[in-house]
């Protein structure tokens, strides 16, 4: 079962962003199988290099709709984007320098999780009224 459970709460109200949203709580799913040992480790550096792609590419095509959106947020939610991608980017770096075990995601799995599950729930719903007026 997986740990991180996609509900329609989630929904922003933008297909692709919803779909975006489904991928990264899948390969965040994917990272708590191979902590909690049934995935195997050595699909860990593969996976780590995942995250920080499809976030770098999901953050893109949703500042994008917030530009088109002309979402007034949009400086405030720049820089949460930035700053996460910071850190995934500095986890990166670190585990590709020196590959680690499972145990040594545990860290990035319960920062991403919180992070992702709190910035779609508060963060992404702010804008969800301009993107859903944007599409009518």
């Amino acid at each position: 079962m997986p740990l991180i459970e996609w509900t329609d709460r989630m929904s922003v109200g933008v297909e692709a962003l919803d779909s975006d949203h489904q991928r990264l709580i899948g390969l965040l799913n994917q990272l708590d199988a191979i902590i909690q040992g049934t995935e195997s480790e050595a699909a860990l550096p593969g996976l780590v290099h995942e995250l920080v792609r499809y976030t770098t590419y999901h953050f893109a095509s949703e500042e994008r709709m917030m530009r088109l959106a002309r979402y007034p947020g949009l400086d405030e939610h720049l820089r949460a984007h930035t700053d996460l991608r910071r850190r995934i980017v500095s986890f990166e770096q670190k585990f590709l320098t020196a590959p680690g075990t499972a145990a040594d995601a545990v860290p990035l799995f319960e920062f991403l999780s919180e992070w992702l599950t709190r910035h779609i729930l508060q963060e992404d719903m702010r804008y969800r009224p301009y993107m859903v007026k944007e599409s009518a």
